[in-house]
């Protein structure tokens, strides 16, 4: 795992934390791309959001687990690559809790809607107009290959 810059990724943190809208885009079986809003907690490292069984999002991430999640601010954009996955029963617990405290809203306790708790493990993090542009984009990197 790789930070360029610690006060730039304590910034970028601050704004994961405290933003209460993430643009989500998953891939459908054929191949094509579905963007949509959605809630989302940042904690340890980690983006967790919410998403109902039915949906299209979820069968999308049945076949495909890669993730691009964007903050709604073009202009001071936050970029997040990474990989999808079921949450374990443990960290829905924790969570349920972020979520109401952040939202007011228990998915966990939700008797009309089966919801998952998707946890994003990042690969990237790309940044930009955040006052370190000549640093590049790259903000965060944990790949498998060493970087």
């Amino acid at each position: 795992m790789r930070r360029r810059n610690v006060e730039r990724w304590r910034t970028i943190e601050a704004r994961l934390g405290r933003e209460a809208t993430i643009w989500l885009v998953t891939v459908r079986p054929d191949d094509n791309p579905q963007m949509f809003p959605t809630w989302f907690v940042w904690l340890e490292n980690k983006l967790y959001f919410v998403v109902a069984t039915n949906s299209q999002q979820f069968e999308n991430l049945r076949h495909n687990q890669g993730v691009s999640l964007a903050l709604t601010d073009a202009e001071r954009g936050v970029v997040i690559e990474g990989q999808a996955h079921a949450s374990d029963r443990k960290a829905i617990a924790i969570l349920a809790d972020y979520f109401y405290n952040k939202y007011e809203f228990d998915f966990s306790q939700d008797k009309e809607i089966q919801w998952r708790l998707v946890e994003v493990v990042p690969q990237q993090i790309l940044a930009w107009g955040d006052g370190y542009d000549e640093e590049g984009m790259v903000v965060f990197e944990n790949r498998e290959t060493g970087d």
